[in-house]
């Protein structure tokens, strides 16, 4: 199950791969009328507050929770972004809820203080990302460590140049095990097997999903 708190134009849904429910939900009417006129994306649309939905339906441990919620208002180059904002208290409101769940949950904003507090002792990962503003520095924080085996690879890299190169490297290594002879490609898996045991079964174990 993907739950995207505040779904807007639904970045992260429209590319990761489909949960066995996905689950969108936002406080603009526009942006629920909007996905509601798509029929390429089975998403469960909830209007309203996020922090209010959370609480009165959990989601299970296996969730993933993501939140982009609007920009800390101390944080922003600009004073107002969003058609439906957000105060101090409607952050802390949000993170206490996000805190206190059993699943998964990913947020992501810009570094400050009061999501330091609030979120201390979460992993933190920091990215670059390119805004109308220019190019800035964003966080992720999550309750889990950062996988090493992901469901899909084709977001992985800091930037456009470090995806392409790393979909290089990749379609190089397959091509290579592909001219190989059977014998030999199956030698590498075995030597795979014995470096990368608790990877490889990992990797197994999200195809037979």
């Amino acid at each position: 199950m993907f739950i995207e708190t505040h779904l807007g134009g639904g970045a992260v849904m429209l590319r990761k791969r489909p949960a066995t429910r996905n689950v969108g939900i936002d406080l603009d009417p526009d942006v629920i009328a909007m996905w509601r006129r798509r029929d390429d994306v089975a998403v469960e649309l909830f209007h309203g507050d996020a922090a209010t939905y959370l609480a009165d339906n959990p989601p299970p441990s296996t969730a993933l929770v993501f939140a982009d919620p609007p920009y800390w208002p101390g944080s922003r180059r600009r004073a107002r972004c969003y058609a439906c904002d957000y105060d101090e208290a409607d952050h802390h409101r949000l993170l206490a809820v996000l805190a206190g769940l059993d699943c998964a949950v990913m947020i992501t904003g810009y570094p400050n203080e009061a999501y330091a507090e609030a979120l201390a002792g979460w992993h933190v990962t920091d990215y670059p990302n390119c805004t109308q503003t220019g190019l800035v520095a964003e966080r992720a924080w999550t309750n889990y460590p950062p996988p090493v085996v992901l469901h899909d690879y084709d977001h992985v890299g800091m930037d456009f140049r470090e995806r392409e190169a790393l979909r290089r490297r990749r379609r190089s290594h397959v091509r290579k095990l592909q001219r190989a002879p059977a014998l030999e490609r199956n030698a590498i898996f075995a030597d795979l097997a014995d470096a990368f045991p608790d990877e490889l079964k990992l990797a197994v174990e999200r195809f037979e999903q």
